[in-house]
């Protein structure tokens, strides 16, 4: 496995577990009104989206690495 495809692959297996935690941490906050459920969901949540933004961004920079 070359060092660009696993970074993507670790980059894909961490938004799937900060999604995964935020969706843990809503249902916490859901069932019990736990306001750290809440935190923890909103902080999960919003590094899904920042680690989403950051593969593109690795993506687009590896490929354009690998043409030249």
């Amino acid at each position: 496995m070359s060092l660009k495809a696993f970074h993507i692959f670790f980059i894909a297996v961490s938004v799937l577990m900060c999604l995964g935690v935020g969706a843990w941490g809503t249902n916490e906050y859901l069932a019990g009104g736990n306001g750290t459920g809440l935190g923890l969901a909103v902080m999960c949540l919003v590094l899904g989206a920042g680690l989403i933004v950051y593969g593109f961004k690795v993506y687009k920079k590896l490929s354009e690495l690998d043409e030249k």
